[in-house]
């Protein structure tokens, strides 16, 4: 008797060994480098040095001699910039290793020196150069192109290639548009400050500082071109349901960490107020498991959707961490990495959407299309907030067009431009390198644990 008692404790030990894996272990540094940065939006970076373009002509020859506007940004040109490029007929006149000492007049003195109206002004050679650099550029012109053919191009988008180029790098473009007379003709002046707003010390905080009276008193204005100023705010506090047990919530470079240590019958019962059966439970209404995420908007762009894309990337993890593979007594190099789309088991609270709110509901698909495994301890989800559609914010057409002196109609080629560039499908935020603004990594529990 005694026995076979000592043989059923056997067998139940058996048992309960076989059925209860350690549980899933992930470090938030194996998640960083290995599945995180792999597959993020990588935003080009851009050197610190400044190329300065002028445009040979009387646009230039006036500001020096006449504009406010101009009068006020010549310090900081003066000071930031490494390089000189003045752009005289057919040629790009290329002046390096600017003397940028408190006492130097090396930019004052050139720009004194522009006092020759060169009529020809090659500028689709300098935005070229511009928007296929690695360094930020100004350049100051009134856009008055011809080609080689000798056609004037003021009806013309020809900056559009520029500019798409400049942007779907992640970089950024401002524009700033001074009116002023030339020959009796109302022109406009352009400063196009190619940029990146993330880089350490961009020119542009420096020169829009300087201008901040002219725009107030409407002697310019300036216009912001960019795709990658959208972001989502992660909250410190109340981000997740007050009935969830969570530990310590991992603020990664791009992405949140969430370990949630609660079985999936409590979060079918506390967050998604389901019974046993999948039934709703009387009197009860589904709560978010994450809420509170707060997305911006961006300059040029409305968000008007997003879509959350998750993914089950246990295995994939698992063969990314040896440690944690060996944990499960696994070999991380024979685990074949599945991605597991869940998508429907996931959806965002419609309602608080409107208010910029990203709450993250849970579906009963997540339970019943077999979405969750037990053969790992646990599982690894990944959540992705997808862009899905924009609508473009309305501009002032008038501020980039003026009566051509070439022809009876409106000049409209930086107008055209800027509107054919925001709209291209490679600078739009729903463009397949853009559209992912956002990632949480959450770790639950096994199935039936």
């Amino acid at each position: 008797m005694k026995n076979l008692y000592f043989l059923v404790a056997i067998v139940i030990s058996v048992i309960m060994m076989i059925g209860c894996k350690p549980p899933l272990e992930v470090n938030p540094q194996i998640l960083q480098e290995k599945i995180y940065e792999p597959t993020a939006v990588q935003y080009e970076g851009l050197a610190q040095s400044t190329v300065l373009y002028l445009d040979h002509s009387t646009c230039v020859i006036d500001a020096v001699q006449n504009s406010q506007v101009f009068r006020a940004l010549r310090p900081n040109l003066g000071k930031y910039a490494d390089t000189l490029v003045l752009i005289k007929g057919n040629s790009l006149e290329i002046i390096s290793n600017i003397d940028k000492s408190p006492t130097s007049t090396t930019v004052a003195n050139i720009l004194t020196g522009i006092n020759v109206d060169i009529p020809y002004a090659n500028l689709g050679e300098a935005f070229d150069r511009i928007s296929k650099s690695n360094s930020q550029s100004v350049i100051i012109t009134d856009c008055e192109y011809f080609d080689a053919n000798n056609n004037n191009q003021d009806g013309s988008p020809y900056l559009i290639s520029v500019f798409i180029d400049w942007l779907k790098r992640g970089h950024t473009i401002y524009v700033i548009t001074e009116p002023y007379e030339e020959n009796g003709y109302g022109k406009k002046r352009f400063y196009f400050i190619f940029t990146n707003d993330n880089i350490e010390a961009p020119i542009s905080h420096n020169m829009l500082a300087e201008i901040q009276p002219f725009l107030q008193d409407s002697i310019c204005s300036v216009f912001k071109m960019t795709n990658s100023d959208i972001f989502v705010q992660f909250p410190k506090q109340n981000a997740l349901d007050e009935n969830l047990g969570i530990g310590n919530i991992v603020f990664g470079n791009g992405f949140e960490f969430i370990p949630i240590e609660n079985s999936w019958d409590e979060i079918r019962e506390y967050v998604m107020n389901l019974d046993k059966y999948g039934e709703p439970i009387e009197g009860g209404n589904a709560v978010p498991l994450i809420k509170n995420l707060f997305f911006s908007d961006g300059e040029n762009y409305t968000i008007e959707n997003i879509q959350i894309v998750a993914t089950n990337i246990t295995s994939q993890y698992l063969s990314k961490d040896c440690d944690a593979a060996a944990n499960l007594k696994l070999d991380c190099k024979e685990i074949t990495p599945n991605y597991i789309d869940i998508s429907d088991g996931f959806m965002l609270d419609k309602n608080e959407f409107s208010n910029n709110k990203l709450n993250v509901m849970l579906t009963d698909k997540i339970i019943t299309e077999g979405y969750l495994s037990n053969e790992f301890g646990g599982n690894l989800i990944r959540l992705d907030f997808v862009i899905t559609e924009v609508e473009l914010n309305p501009y002032d057409n008038t501020k980039f067009e003026w009566q051509s002196i070439w022809s009876p109609n409106q000049a409209i080629c930086v107008l055209k431009s800027i509107d054919n560039a925001l709209r291209d499908v490679e600078v739009t935020p729903t463009n397949s390198n853009r559209r992912i603004i956002h990632t949480i990594f959450v770790k639950s529990e096994a199935l039936n644990n």
